[in-house]
């Protein structure tokens, strides 16, 4: 599924995991669908290594299109898979 959405922030995030260190720049988005059934929560989304250069801390405060593929619980949130597939606007 593509959705429309507005980066609402874009942070490095780092925690250890069951391998060790795991760093990720992630990205939190908000619904902005033109169908009025929107999301009521915002969702995060981890930038896939190739996005990292092109992409991290530049995205904030823009809209992108994001292609979901799966969305799995994540600290109390729900974390998106998937990838950017376009930039809106700007």
């Amino acid at each position: 599924m593509t959705v429309k959405v507005l980066v609402m922030s874009d942070r490095s995030d780092e925690y250890t995991g069951k391998k060790g260190l795991v760093k990720q720049q992630i990205i939190t988005v908000m619904d902005q669908s033109d169908t009025g059934e929107r999301l009521a929560q915002p969702i995060e989304y981890a930038l896939s290594d190739e996005e990292k250069p092109v992409h991290a801390g530049k995205l904030q405060d823009r809209v992108i299109n994001l292609g979901i593929r799966e969305l799995i619980p994540f600290g109390g949130r729900m974390r998106a898979r998937g990838k950017i597939v376009s930039l809106v606007g700007k």
